[in-house]
């Protein structure tokens, strides 16, 4: 048994590496990456389409303010991250794209 592992071994030291140390090499992201999504304020308009196709119920329309410090309130779809499956069926539905999803890895990081 471990003579056959070192064979193994040796007789694939030549060939290519497989894996890559992550720091020094970022793997590019796949064109069906879909990473976390922002919502830009300005063109939703709170019809709940998004909220309707979420498989997870992830999405909640909740009365906000317009902008910070303002008392103007309309309806605006709140994201619950820890059950969003980051599948994106939320952002396909919705033509005028008010909400779409970042194509990086570090906006899914979250400091404690």
């Amino acid at each position: 048994m471990v003579l056959k592992n070192i064979k193994y071994a040796l007789k694939n030291i030549p060939k290519e590496r497989v894996t890559r140390l992550c720091p020094e090499v970022e793997s590019p992201l796949s064109e069906r990456f879909r990473g976390l999504q922002t919502l830009d304020k300005s063109k939703c308009i709170g019809c709940g389409i998004c909220a309707n196709t979420c498989p997870n119920s992830a999405i909640k329309i909740v009365k906000a303010p317009i902008a910070p410090g303002s008392e103007k309130k309309r309806w605006f779809p709140q994201i619950d991250i820890g059950h969003c499956l980051f599948c994106g069926l939320c952002i396909d539905p919705v033509s005028y794209t008010h909400l779409r999803a970042h194509e990086t890895k570090a906006n899914l990081v979250c400091r404690l």
